[in-house]
């Protein structure tokens, strides 16, 4: 599967920051009811693009929430999501509905409206699969129960192909994504421009593999989450709160909601 023909096939337009900040904007409602704040409370998030060079996920994890010295959070996205898009793409087996796809943009920044203002677990235990699938989870449920059935069936699909493919038991699998990542992310051809960095998958198997592993586990715990969290409103904003506030903070939250969703897609627990 050639990335960079994926690439010229996306047509999704690149994200200028009125419309970032529009989209940190829908939002800010969602995220304050979500963590049992008062109506109308604005929390400190603003966007801003950044180059692919200096961003701290490149063009790979193309938005990164950084917080400031006076407690306020600035939400540093570069503007070609493609890189992402077509991992997504690629981690799904080439089956995604174009619309759905694009929505991953919407998602990606709304996310990182909330991320920072969730209690985290303790230092060393915080899981880029397990525990962020929950931001993710929770923003792919502000765009309504349509979205959030696409989106969990495009989940399901990536993180069922992920947990059949693995060699190892499924949380030393999950655990190795994690540790590939971070091999990617300190890899400055990550840090290139979407083409340039598809270019460089293209050509470089093992972290093509790397990349789309990370990006199957990822599915895997968000389709985990989203098998757990209520269909419908008002069950499913009491069920999101509870989430943020008391289960995010435990080492092992995810832990077995990953497991159950992998037996139940055809894959071992174990």
């Amino acid at each position: 599967m050639n990335l960079m023909e994926m690439y010229g096939g996306l047509g999704v337009g690149r994200l200028d920051e009125r419309r970032a900040q529009a989209i940190v904007a829908e939002a800010m409602p969602h995220a304050v009811t979500t963590l049992g704040l008062p109506a109308g409370t604005v929390l400190p998030v603003s966007a801003t693009a950044v180059a692919p060079e200096v961003a701290r996920g490149g063009s790979i994890i193309p938005a990164w929430p950084m917080r400031q010295a006076d407690g306020s959070v600035v939400i540093e996205y570069v503007d070609d999501w493609g890189a992402l898009l077509v991992g997504l793409l690629a981690a799904a087996g080439g089956q995604s509905d174009g619309v759905v796809l694009a929505q991953r943009v919407w998602i990606g920044i709304a996310n990182d409206v909330l991320q920072l203002f969730v209690a985290d677990p303790p230092p060393g235990t915080y899981s880029m699969v397990r525990h962020h699938a929950l931001m993710l989870a929770a923003a792919t449920a502000w765009l309504g129960q349509a979205a959030t059935s696409a989106w969990h069936a495009a989940h399901v699909t990536a993180g069922a192909a992920f947990a059949r493919s693995r060699d190892r038991p499924l949380h030393e699998a999950i655990e190795a994504a994690e540790r590939g990542l971070e091999v990617l992310l300190d890899d400055e051809r990550a840090h290139q421009p979407a083409a340039r960095a598809l270019a460089w998958l293209d050509l470089d198997p093992l972290a093509a593999k790397l990349y789309i592993d990370y990006l199957g586990a990822a599915s895997l715990g968000v389709a985990a989450v989203l098998d757990n969290m209520p269909r419908s409103d008002p069950h499913r904003a009491a069920w999101l709160t509870h989430a943020v506030k008391d289960l995010h903070s435990t080492p092992d939250f995810n832990r077995v909601w990953i497991e159950e969703c992998a037996f139940a897609r055809g894959g071992s627990s174990v």
